[in-house]
């Protein structure tokens, strides 16, 4: 998407997601391995592209959880997604209790 003609400006639409949509076993163990562009933003998430190709984000090594954010995301016309400590609880998508590390009830 471009910001204008002759702007030479581009805008990339991101998701906002809370980290409680993540298991923590996700964090710790799977995300410093994410196959695509994925960054760690501070200590409080990730900044993860929306990759564009299924072979990779359907893998059974994908865990559940990120398969459905970037099913939000791609719904959504995003091409990132912003995990943060802070960030926006969707009801669509399971949340996890970091102090626990189970999942809460939907």
């Amino acid at each position: 998407m471009t910001g204008g003609i002759g702007t030479g400006l581009e805008i990339a639409r991101s998701l906002v997601l809370s980290t409680a949509h993540m298991h923590p076993a996700t964090a710790r163990d799977w995300m410093p391995r994410c196959p695509w562009a994925c960054f760690e933003k501070g200590d409080y998430g990730w900044f993860m592209h929306v990759c564009d190709d299924v072979g990779i984000t359907e893998a059974h090594a994908v865990p559940l959880e990120i398969r459905s954010a970037i099913h939000v995301a791609k719904r959504e016309g995003c091409q990132w997604i912003m995990w943060d400590y802070d960030g926006p609880l969707v009801a669509e998508l399971p949340e996890y209790d970091w102090t626990a590390s189970l999942p809460i009830a939907a």
